[in-house]
């Protein structure tokens, strides 16, 4: 080989060499609160391999309950997630240096579940409902129901840590009901649904993805990722139901097709298409807070949204080959 040629080969080794190291995936880690449908997104994002086309090596993390998701997030144990819109407005009302940069559903599509002996609200009076923590999704909206209703402060509200702690209690008949996503109810334990919220008529920002504002400014490119990956999960959820329902069964911990069945049906019905934080949705929680009239940009950054909105990014999603 002359001179020349191992001169260049040198100079080609050398370039290879100081290649950028973020050509490799980046480990995020990503968590979600709850084991219902609106996790079904970030589920298929992973298992979809969206993620990975966005240079993240996702590390999805269940935290059961939004406010900790949050309180991981400003202790930069997290990078990203889904967590309940009320935990992040709380959290930044009280100074916490974080951002909704989308959200997955403008709707409240829980439900409340009653033991069968309770038929109509009043019935409530006096008795106890389970939330899963103070400041989570379901106080929130337990909240909600119950002022609409006039039975605020007649009806006790009780902290019971989790998902399957709630459905535990409500089991043991330590609750009279409460208000969720799915109670899984059992022979041994049966329910009833009292109000379906989505009838109240209320918009209601559900879950937003939320990320240090740190670590958006040091890599927005990752977190646009994050929310395109999501979108692309979505997308995949409708368009594959088949690998869907056996996603739904690894993450959800169902093993009932039925319950399956019905994840998925909420997944494809509440879970919004185009993942942006809307406004009037976001609110329905402001006021109930009283906080109305802070302006919607303290919460919400919609750049990454409406970049997607204006290339038709979610509309090609769904567009057959």
């Amino acid at each position: 080989m002359g001179h020349a040629a191992i001169v260049f080969l040198l100079f080609v080794i050398s370039i290879a060499c100081s290649a950028p190291v973020g050509a490799q995936p980046m480990k995020l880690k990503i968590a979600y609160s709850s084991l219902s449908s609106m996790a079904t997104g970030v589920w298929m994002a992973k298992e979809s391999g969206a993620y990975q086309k966005y240079g993240i090596d996702a590390d999805l993390i269940f935290i059961s309950s939004g406010p900790v998701v949050v309180q991981a997030l400003i202790g930069g144990d997290l990078h990203g997630g889904v967590a309940a819109t009320n935990a992040l407005v709380n959290a930044i009302l009280s100074g916490a240096p974080i951002i909704g940069v989308g959200a997955t559903a403008d709707r409240p599509y829980h439900r409340l579940f009653v033991q069968p002996d309770i038929n109509r609200m009043e019935d409530l009076r006096g008795k106890t409902l389970g939330v899963t923590r103070f400041g989570s999704i379901t106080d929130n909206l337990t909240r909600i129901v119950l002022r609409r209703y006039g039975l605020e402060g007649a009806v006790q509200v009780r902290q019971l840590g989790g998902t399957t702690e709630v459905g535990a209690a409500y089991a043991q008949k330590v609750i009279a009901g409460a208000v969720t996503s799915d109670l899984r109810p059992t022979a041994s334990a049966p329910a009833k649904i009292l109000l379906n919220l989505i009838d109240m008529g209320i918009p209601y920002s559900m879950n937003s993805l939320p990320v240090s504002k740190d670590f958006y400014r040091r890599h927005p490119d990752k977190v646009e990722g994050m929310v395109r990956a999501y979108a692309e999960g979505v997308a995949a959820m409708n368009l594959q139901k088949e690998r869907t329902l056996k996603v739904i069964a690894k993450y959800s911990r169902l093993t009932d097709p039925r319950h399956i069945e019905d994840h998925y049906q909420d997944s494809a019905k509440f879970l919004d298409r185009m993942p942006r934080a809307e406004p009037e949705a976001m609110a329905t929680i402001l006021e109930f807070a009283g906080k109305k009239g802070v302006p919607f940009e303290t919460f919400a950054d919609a750049t990454i949204t409406d970049k997607m909105a204006r290339e038709g990014f979610v509309e090609r999603l769904y567009k057959k080959p």
